[in-house]
């Protein structure tokens, strides 16, 4: 799990999990029509109270974390947003019992992020590619070990068809992990751009706001830095193929047709409720998302 600072760290609520966690938060800002687009607005009006128009929103941004998070074999629990009308809210889920003031959640798989640390003054997260490369080599050693030579009753999975992968391969496998979780990170906004009819790159430059405030939790830092961990051009390819993804017509429809589930019920999970979430997610993929065709060759 990612380090927390405490010296001189803004009062600003921060998950208890950290962004590495299983969690993607629905985008706190309200938002504007301009100029026939939705665009949000930094500074909500005091006393604002959640409209319809940012709940239905705030669906399809939650939902294209979930469908993203889905294609890329991650399990998804649970989808929530609030009512409309609120002014706060909060929610308890499978391993915590509040995580304070949010405007909506998509709870997926665990994953905890040990290689990254964050950097208060150039908000970003540092990447330690050196520690990285090490874990993993020592981590394919003893796979290999496991593989060649299991105890005796002790069965070892093997994600790998045909035997034991080369190292490699086993690179390539830890590397879409990461690349994926990137891309689950990216979808939210992506998708809040596709609905304002704006580009992948255009949302995202909309979305990132290290110049005015604190970032920590930010979706697009976070996913900057889990790129970090990877091979040059990690961040770019994610964009890319997370675009892509949400506008293949089979793929936005199941974003879609999540969030108004969404929006009618305010909840969604995994097991069956008013709305079955298997039922609405497409097939995953398999080994989505892809790596830049240089990736594989070069060392990590």
């Amino acid at each position: 799990m990612v380090s927390k600072r405490t010296d001189n760290q803004p009062q600003q609520r921060e998950p208890d999990k950290t962004p590495f966690g299983y969690r993607f938060f629905g985008s706190v800002e309200t938002f504007v029509y301009c100029d026939e687009r939705f665009r949000p607005t930094w500074e909500p009006p005091k006393g604002y109270r959640l409209k319809a128009e940012h709940r239905s929103q705030l669906c399809v941004h939650v939902a294209a974390h979930a469908t993203v998070s889905h294609m890329s074999r991650a399990w998804v629990y649970m989808l929530a947003v609030p009512p409309a009308g609120v002014r706060s809210w909060t929610i308890s889920e499978r391993k915590t019992a509040s995580l304070g003031k949010i405007w909506g959640l998509c709870s997926t798989s665990d994953f905890y992020c040990h290689y990254l640390e964050w950097d208060r003054d150039r908000q970003m997260y540092v990447a330690d590619r050196e520690r990285l490369e090490y874990g993993l080599n020592r981590n394919y050693e003893d796979y290999l070990h496991e593989h060649l030579n299991p105890r005796a009753g002790r069965k070892v999975l093997n994600p790998f068809s045909g035997g034991a992968p080369t190292l490699d391969e086993f690179l390539a496998d830890h590397r879409r992990v990461f690349r994926a979780q990137a891309c689950g990170h990216l979808a939210g906004h992506i998708a809040d751009g596709i609905a304002a009819g704006m580009t992948a790159d255009e949302a995202l430059t909309l979305y990132d706001r290290r110049d005015t405030q604190y970032v920590g939790e930010s979706d697009i830092v976070v996913a900057q830095g889990l790129a970090g961990l990877l091979p040059p051009g990690e961040y770019e390819n994610a964009v890319q193929v997370t675009e892509e993804v949400l506008r293949r017509p089979d793929v936005w429809q199941s974003v879609i047709q999540l969030a108004e589930e969404l929006e009618k019920f305010g909840l969604i999970e995994g097991d069956e409720c008013e709305a079955d979430l298997r039922e609405l997610l497409p097939e995953d993929t398999g080994d989505w998302p892809p790596a830049p065709d240089h990736t594989l060759a070069d060392p990590i």
